[in-house]
């Protein structure tokens, strides 16, 4: 007698990556926050664009990115933007994003240059400059808040981020010798956190 064929079990289909994000969208997206973002606090514009918004990255890597952009030298804003752009593309994303971030500005800032020249001790000017500053200020301070929220909860965590917040913030020491001195003992810690698990 025959043996019955065993029955047939569909395997489960796995999803489909998601295809990749068009050079010139990256490029339209960047550019987009780079002529809007006045003022500073980008980590702040770039979380709300890239995390909650469009959800191009997860928190866990926006953090890990904004902590490699806040230990090298130069601008957060633009090491964060060749960071996302490079996850999201490589190389060429990397350079969609930067184009994108540093074109629109540059043309505007060009202009205002023109314009300000004119107009520079108007009081209007410093009162609309005095609310956007207000305004960045703000989002950083949000920003800094969710990432405390939904980083690291260790005693020793938190520690090095009062430390940190502490002795730039409130002492107004240099932040090169304070980031010489903390981040080995922050990478020294994580390392003791790893080889404990």
């Amino acid at each position: 007698m025959p043996e019955t064929p065993a029955p047939h079990r569909d395997r489960e289909a796995t999803p489909a990556a998601a295809p990749p994000i068009a050079l010139l969208r990256i490029f339209a997206v960047f550019l987009q926050l780079g002529c809007t973002s006045f003022g500073g606090g980008m980590a702040g514009w770039l979380y709300r664009e890239m995390v909650l918004k469009r959800r191009w990255i997860d928190d866990e890597s926006f953090l890990a990115m904004l902590a490699v952009a806040q230990v090298t030298p130069g601008s957060n804003g633009v090491k964060m933007t060749a960071l996302i752009g490079q996850r999201l593309r490589g190389a060429a994303g990397a350079t969609a994003a930067l184009a994108g971030l540093l074109g629109g500005p540059f043309a505007i800032v060009l202009a205002i240059a023109a314009v300000y020249a004119g107009i520079g001790r108007n009081p209007i000017v410093y009162r609309m400059l005095d609310g956007v500053a207000a305004a960045v200020v703000g989002l950083t301070l949000a920003t800094g808040l969710h990432s405390l929220r939904h980083g690291a909860r260790s005693p020793a965590a938190i520690a090095i981020a009062a430390a940190t917040a502490v002795s730039v913030g409130l002492l107004g020491w240099p932040i090169l010798p304070v980031v010489a001195v903390l981040a080995p003992l922050s990478i020294a810690l994580a390392f003791v956190k790893i080889g404990r698990h």
